[in-house]
């Protein structure tokens, strides 16, 4: 069996474990998790794809909900500004709308879908734990500074080419609910995201902005990563771009419509930045206006 790891266990904590019984929780978390990874390995023997428990609350959105949308940011953001837009949307209840939500009577996460094509799409694990990963190794490596719309926020999917035409290809728009989560469900798929979204990078002129740190995030603006919760992360450069920003990729057919995300502090799913926990949510749907 795999070892445990922080994020295993962080993601598992209750939201408001105390320090006085932290060593217990502990405890708990691993046993949780122990059992999740052993029905995981049981389910698939016998073909099925289980969830963990839910881990945060994560009911499904309710009917008028405030909702992130793109009126909530603008574009050349400063550095600064960027970080404060962030602290604000965590602190908000404006959240993404059609959200991923958990489904007590199927014991699993979902998304939200038209029905024309397939329904509620089931949300997998294996999901779950890659954008957390992706996530954190982007801090990690300094590639990021928040999460949400403006800076690492969207995604979209690289498939490899003989991959897509044999079995991804076939599906029916009607199926793609089923597309979606067998492409979700897939070690093989890579995760790739433009990251300093609406940072300003460039002068009128287009020339890079002054600033050593804007500059880094140009240079590492397309990161992706394999659909693993141990995938480490690859840059990607398009120089023909003055955004630097990469479109395709040789070898992959680029899903255009992967996912977005955003963090929040009622968020469904969690990951480890700057020695904080944070939450996040996931959406099938870009920002309303």
């Amino acid at each position: 069996m795999a070892p445990l790891t922080a994020l295993m266990l962080a993601a598992a904590l209750p939201a408001c474990a105390g320090l006085d019984d932290l060593e217990g929780t502990l405890r708990e978390a691993a046993g949780r998790v122990k059992e999740d990874l052993a029905a995981s390995r049981q389910a698939s023997s016998a073909g099925e794809r289980p969830q963990a428990q839910e881990l945060f609350p994560c009911p499904p959105e309710s009917s008028g909900a405030p909702k992130l949308a793109t009126a909530d940011f603008h574009w050349d953001y400063t550095l600064p500004e960027m970080l404060a837009a962030f602290e604000k949307t965590y602190a908000s209840d404006k959240r993404l709308g059609a959200r991923a939500y958990w489904n007590p009577g199927q014991r699993r996460y979902e998304l939200p879908y038209e029905q024309s094509r397939g329904g509620a799409v089931v949300l997998p694990a294996r999901l779950i734990a890659s954008v957390a990963r992706h996530i954190e190794a982007a801090f990690a490596a300094d590639y990021i500074d928040a999460v949400f719309f403006p800076d690492m926020g969207h995604s979209h999917l690289l498939i490899p080419q003989e991959l897509w035409k044999k079995t991804y290809d076939p599906y029916p728009v009607d199926k793609f609910s089923r597309l979606y989560e067998a492409m979700f469900d897939d070690p093989r798929v890579e995760v790739f995201y433009h990251t300093a979204e609406q940072l300003k990078m460039l002068e009128p002129d287009k020339s890079l902005v002054a600033d050593e740190r804007v500059r880094w995030r140009h240079k590492t603006r397309n990161i992706a990563g394999l659909n693993t919760p141990d995938a480490e992360l690859k840059v990607l450069q398009n120089p023909e771009s003055n955004a630097n920003t990469v479109h395709e990729v040789p070898g992959y057919f680029w899903w255009g419509g992967g996912f977005n995300f955003s963090a929040n502090k009622d968020g469904c799913f969690a990951y480890r930045a700057k020695g904080k926990t944070y939450r996040f949510d996931i959406s099938l749907y870009d920002l309303g206006e």
